[in-house]
């Protein structure tokens, strides 16, 4: 049992991962854009990584674990900035988590919550950043003998992969804060986005600015959607020219950063906490209350959200308070409406789960209670010790903890390998 000066001062990478985990998990319900992305799909990636990576690569810890604690709490204290901005006199910043010009200028929003939300990213993207240096040089230096690069779970490629992207991004981000800040004191800023500043200084006209950059209202990171994978396949079968035109642009500016992001970071979340929960608790979560939970977020997701397409397709704009009757909007927003509450009740049944698994589940004695699993973290006891192993397994394949766990398996596969390498060897000697 840990006291609470153990949770303040650890630097295993297990229990910082589930600080990530259970911080992410806590916030998700508050401010909406920013903590959707930002203090819950961000630390939500950087908790399993935590947790998982280390295992899968057969390290001990992370690189440098002290880095690693202080990672975490600057991710902490930047959120709690970003979030103590509804305490100050004028309420917490209100021009749109990607901070939305000309609303982001000292005119429209002259409070200090803007100030604290401009602070409280940056300081959370420093322990971003700091965390994606951890990753990478844990993967890259403290794989165990036999872990080649082309033998690790795709789940660790991501995060070394996810850590690439975060040194070439978020460093510039952080510098255009504290740009930001000046900005919202002397003149104004234009947003966060490098790009719409080049193109302020570069045409010299705000106007022209707005029309270029920001369209018809539609911000810079909406068009930036019609290019990813998932928005494209969702439109790829509907026509481009014609009357139809419009159709395609309303149905992709509503309703679809949603339908990406909920619909891939919160269905893989609730995944990763089923198929991981016996190595972070020892105990298995109950099937009947985890496929409950399920199908209740997916018909709660898709009543949800697959209707705002089509009100999109109908016409309905974003960000509108009101409409009327006579627009015919009202019977599907209902619908998505009632859908919403039962998206929301869908977490009852795993928070239940989480309790019943607690106080009544049984502890596993296998290191690998589904059976079947093939990376090394399912070579380890459920919850791993300290260091993660007792000993390490002989890596010689993609599939460690499978190759342990059924040598007469992995015998006969070896078999059949030397087996093509040995047919190999006399046709490569006949060609000679």
């Amino acid at each position: 049992m840990r006291t609470p000066v153990k949770w303040l001062t650890t630097t295993d990478h297990k229990a910082i991962g589930t600080l990530y985990l259970v911080t992410a998990f806590a916030q998700a319900f508050t401010m909406h854009g920013t903590i959707m992305l930002l203090m819950f799909a961000t630390p939500l990636f950087a908790g399993f990584a935590n947790w998982i990576m280390p295992l899968q690569i057969g390290a001990p810890d992370v690189a440098f674990p002290r880095l690693n604690m202080l990672a975490y709490w600057l991710y902490l204290f930047g959120s709690l900035i970003v979030v103590g901005g509804f305490l100050t006199p004028q309420g917490a910043a209100d021009f749109g988590w990607f901070a939305y010009s000309p609303l982001s200028g000292v005119v429209r929003s002259p409070g200090i919550g803007a100030d604290m939300w401009i602070m409280g990213l940056a300081l959370s993207g420093f322990g971003t950043i700091l965390g994606a240096v951890n990753f990478i040089t844990t993967i890259v230096c403290m794989r165990a003998p036999g872990m080649t690069m082309f033998r690790m779970p795709i789940f660790t490629w991501n995060v070394l992969l996810t850590g690439v992207l975060v040194l070439l991004a978020f460093p510039s981000r952080g510098v255009h804060h504290r740009v930001a800040v000046l900005r919202h004191h002397f003149r104004g800023h234009s947003g966060l986005l490098p790009e719409a500043d080049v193109r302020l200084h570069r045409s010299g006209r705000r106007d022209d600015f707005h029309r270029r950059t920001l369209g018809d209202g539609l911000g810079a990171p909406h068009v930036r959607h019609r290019r990813r994978t998932p928005a494209v396949l969702l439109l790829h079968d509907l026509p481009h020219r014609g009357p139809h035109r419009c159709e395609v642009l309303q149905l992709d500016r509503h309703h679809v950063d949603h339908y990406v992001i909920f619909g891939t970071v919160v269905f893989a979340m609730f995944s990763g906490f089923h198929f991981w929960w016996p190595k972070f608790t020892g105990k298995m979560l109950d099937e009947r209350l985890g496929k409950i939970t399920f199908w209740t977020l997916f018909i709660g997701f898709h009543g949800t959200f697959l209707v705002q397409h089509w009100l999109g397709a109908e016409g309905m704009l974003r960000r509108i308070p009101d409409y009327l009757a006579a627009d015919g909007f009202t019977a599907l927003n209902t619908v998505s409406t009632i859908f919403s509450f039962l998206l929301g009740l869908a977490v009852l049944p795993f928070f239940y789960n989480v309790w019943k698994t607690a106080k009544y589940g049984k502890r596993v004695e296998a290191d690998d209670p589904w059976g079947y699993g093939r990376s090394l973290e399912w070579a380890t006891s459920c919850p791993p010790p300290r260091h993660n192993f007792l000993t390490l397994p002989r890596i010689r394949s993609e599939s460690p903890a499978f190759d342990l766990h059924h040598p007469e398996i992995a015998a006969q596969e070896d078999a059949l390998r030397g087996g093509e390498r040995a047919a190999l060897v006399p046709e490569r000697s006949g060609r000679a």
